[in-house]
């Protein structure tokens, strides 16, 4: 047991244990003196955030793991005063939450937990609702009226607090990028996009000053609103807000329904409105998590149209389109720009010789290689077969052909057998065209500029870097271009 927690995390698996059961016995407490005097918690966030780390971080899930999370739980209530049997009875009904929520998650797959599909966010309410009924139900097995309320009363006040409770902290948990992640974030805050949660403030500010049955639903265009713009994370904690500030609300006698009554009038309203808060924060977790699954889509649809499958290159159009965006810029800017034309030499040769898969293999190899070593501002494409193009921004005739040759012999060198057997080794020839800061051409005469100097680097014995710049007006007739 202790060698699984030791595997999965960095600090011996005996601290592990510690922090684990400190973190439940901090949990409890802030449970307990949010516990109103004679009645049920208010909010309960132990259950669902031991949940949530359980299925983050599965090297917990051990039987030494489970029995400190209970002790650390029992711990807090004997330290507040509770007895000891009320106080092991209560902690088997949270921990019954929490073992029932952990089964019903693993029915997903592990990479499917982190509220990515709508799929995971119904699995994530499903283990809400049997773990809260199940916790409930041992709750109100005891023969005795628990502060002097009857079964029933005890068994819904039970569901809907840990229902509602889980349902808005456990979505925070599994969506939370990792510590990484969130230290690499910057918020670049704007107007436009600071609207959608000055609108969610607005509505709470409005739901609690008006009060009344329908306060509850006031938030919610707010939330579908940043549900549409924001990532899932940031939705997540939103309708936990929002959850809170209503429960809170509630509870305070600012939004009851009827501010006056008998106690368990105001029971009753707090009991409906945690389900009914816990019902509408569904809205906005589906719709972001199918919006992210939208995203994903489209951000692997648009990668398939830029870029070539088999070497990871620019496609042919993608590479057009940027490189006459690049001169655009060029233009404008006054700057120099450089375009390099690559053919692998003999390459028909190597398919006859090795077969197709070598020679894909020798294209995706060759694509890496090339790839690695461009800066992220150097456009790299593919035109087709074994002929690659590059776009180098603020590049002179000199720099460009500097990169050529160190390129050529780059490539020159490489082992590219994939069985590493006999050494697989493959040359390039390259031609290089450039304009410089005031000269101005379109992207067509600048590759075939480029491929004028491509065919000279081939006919004088391939494996080689010629530039169009350095070959004499005389021999390649410079009027075309004009």
């Amino acid at each position: 047991m202790s060698i699984g927690l030791h595997a999965n995390h960095r600090l011996p698996a005996t601290i592990q244990l510690i922090n684990l059961f400190m973190l439940a016995c901090l949990l409890s407490w802030v449970g307990i003196f949010t516990r109103p005097i004679g009645a049920f918690s208010l909010f309960w966030p132990v259950n669902a955030i031991l949940l949530g780390l359980m299925l983050r971080k599965p090297g917990y899930a051990t039987p030494v793991g489970w029995s400190a999370m209970y002790l650390g739980m029992i711990a807090a209530d004997l330290t507040t005063g509770e007895g000891w049997v009320l106080a092991l009875w209560l902690n088997i009904c949270n921990m019954a939450l929490i073992a029932t929520g952990y089964s019903v998650m693993l029915l997903l797959p592990q990479s499917q937990r982190r509220m990515g599909k709508p799929q995971a966010i119904l699995y994530m309410f499903t283990a809400c609702l049997l773990g809260a009924a199940v916790a409930a139900t041992l709750s109100a097995l005891r023969n005795d009226n628990l502060y002097n309320n009857t079964a029933m009363v005890t068994w819904v006040s039970w569901f809907s607090e840990q229902f509602s409770t889980n349902l808005l902290i456990l979505p925070v948990i599994l969506a939370a990028p990792r510590l990484k992640q969130l230290l690499r974030l910057q918020i670049n805050w704007q107007w436009r996009t600071g609207m959608p949660l000055l609108a969610l403030l607005c509505s709470l500010a409005f739901s609690v000053y008006i009060g009344g049955p329908g306060a509850i639903a006031f938030p919610i265009p707010a939330l579908l609103w940043c549900a549409v713009r924001y990532q899932l994370f940031t939705v997540t904690l939103l309708t936990l807000l929002t959850g809170l500030t209503e429960i809170i609300s509630i509870s305070a006698n600012l939004m009851l329904y009827e501010t006056s009554g008998p106690h368990v009038t105001v029971i009753d309203t707090l009991m409906s409105a945690r389900l009914g808060i816990a019902m509408l924060v569904m809205g906005p977790l589906i719709l972001s998590s199918s919006l992210v699954v939208n995203r994903k889509l489209l951000r692997r649809l648009e990668h398939s149209a830029n870029y070539d499958f088999l070497t990871g290159a620019l496609g042919r159009s993608a590479l057009t389109r940027k490189a006459k965006e690049l001169l655009e810029h060029k233009y404008q800017a006054k700057e120099a720009v450089s375009l390099l034309l690559i053919d692998i030499d003999h390459f028909k040769l190597i398919n006859d010789t090795h077969g197709h898969v070598i020679g894909d293999h020798v294209l995706s190899a060759f694509s890496h290689i090339m790839r690695r070593e461009l800066r992220h501002d150097q456009l790299f494409g593919r035109l087709g077969g074994e002929e690659f193009a590059i776009m180098m921004p603020r590049a002179l005739a000199a720099q460009a052909m500097a990169l050529g040759e160190y390129l050529r012999r780059r490539i020159e060198n490489a082992d590219l057998n994939p069985n590493g057997k006999e050494p697989l080794r493959i040359t390039i020839s390259i031609g290089v065209a450039s304009l410089a800061m005031n000269e101005e051409k379109s992207l067509e005469q600048l590759m075939s500029m480029a491929d004028i100097a491509l065919y000279r680097a081939k006919s004088q014995g391939r494996n080689r870097v010629e530039s169009f710049n350095m070959i004499s007006g005389s021999q390649l007739n410079y009027t075309m271009f004009k």
